[in-house]
């Protein structure tokens, strides 16, 4: 936990995720740190003088980011950039992808708690953008990768209630269910055909995305949908 970095100089990679400015030309960043988990980190007199970071301290830039941890705490020193994903900003659709992601990072970690499991697909999901990938197949995979890590995502291959093999599925609020347990839930069928798409966005290896989800895909619907019900069981963690 942050609290218990002692005082004095840290080195951590991770990604911004806000920047708050006030008039007097201060700014407090909250990143998403490897060992840290998300922390606030002062910056005094970043937009204004000549202590000045540009465009390294802007939301969803990725780098190695040197602090130091006072009495109460931490203050950005440097920042060396990795990666800006600065393409995507052209891309209305693209960014917006993004921009969501890191809100649920803001709405849904904990300040000052480690989450190394959430930061890598965090950043390889959004290479997957960069590279071509459907928005809605990438956002399905980092919803399922962060879920997964978590323990709260549903099976795609087991019923939620009896623990059948799946073939053809319903949409339940526990999950997928077989047509027997789903019953009379008027929970939306999701063939078996479907069911595997989804199963292999989550699963295929990162370099193969673009070959079986490329931009140009059609169906968005099912991927929208799909992502939907997952950002519901976040819900189970408030």
């Amino acid at each position: 936990m942050s609290e218990n970095t002692p005082q004095g100089f840290v080195s951590q990679s991770g990604v911004v995720l806000r920047r708050n400015a006030d008039p007097e030309g201060n700014v407090s960043l909250y990143l998403l740190l490897r060992s840290l988990g998300p922390v606030w980190v002062s910056v005094p007199g970043a937009s204004r003088g000549r202590v000045r970071f540009g465009g390294s301290v802007e939301p969803l830039v990725w780098g190695n980011f040197s602090l130091y941890k006072g009495t109460r705490r931490f203050y950005l020193k440097s920042v060396d950039v990795k990666e800006d994903f600065w393409s995507l900003r052209s891309s209305a659709g693209k960014i917006r992808t993004l921009l969501e992601w890191d809100r649920l990072l803001c709405l849904h970690l904990v300040p000052g708690h480690p989450c190394d499991e959430v930061l890598g697909p965090f950043y390889w999901s959004s290479v997957l953008l960069k590279e071509g990938v459907l928005p809605e197949a990438a956002e399905w995979r980092f919803l399922r990768k962060w879920l997964g890590s978590w323990g709260l995502a549903p099976s795609l291959g087991s019923c939620a209630s009896c623990g059948a093999v799946l073939g053809d599925a319903y949409w339940t609020a526990e999950g997928l269910s077989c047509s027997r347990c789903a019953g009379g839930s008027n929970g939306a069928f999701l063939p078996s055909a479907r069911r595997e798409m989804l199963h292999l966005a989550e699963e295929c290896p990162t370099a193969r995305m673009k070959e079986f989800f490329p931009a140009s895909m059609e169906d968005p619907g099912l991927w929208k949908d799909g992502c939907r019900r997952m950002k519901a069981f976040f819900d189970f963690m408030k």
